[in-house]
């Protein structure tokens, strides 16, 4: 189910992480690079040398590999996350597409059961989930 068109992403996004942190075995790492909004030209160019990348997904996940379906299949796994009618860009479009060639898990979600059904794809999330 789609969020309502008058949620904002920071209220997805926040929803998603409390979401995970209920739901993610203990010991899973959840974290998000802030590479958004508005900065000066040096800030930036500064961030750009220390390897923040534009279009770099929103959340990173490290899952224990004991909890994954299939033995062998671990991989971090990102989530850029989209209000309902939410653009990827073209930066984020090819930073997703660098991940995935690599053998990471990258998914564009809109919300928590669209988490859900990624996450199941690769783990049994607790009753609930």
């Amino acid at each position: 189910m789609l969020a309502p068109l008058s949620i904002t992403e920071a209220q997805i996004h926040r929803s998603i992480v409390d979401w995970l942190a209920v739901v993610l075995p203990n010991g899973s790492v959840v974290h998000h690079s802030p590479n958004e909004g508005k900065h000066k030209v040096q800030y930036r160019v500064l961030q750009k040398h220390f390897g923040v990348r534009a279009g770099w997904p929103d959340l990173e996940l490290f899952i224990n590999p004991k909890f994954w379906k299939e033995p062998g299949a671990w991989s971090p796994i990102f989530l850029e996350i989209k209000k309902p009618k939410g653009r990827v860009s073209e930066n984020q479009r090819d930073v997703i597409a660098e991940l995935k060639a690599v053998g990471c898990y990258a998914f564009i979600v809109h919300d928590i059961d669209e988490v859900r059904e990624a996450l199941s794809e690769l783990m049994e999330l607790p009753d609930g989930g």
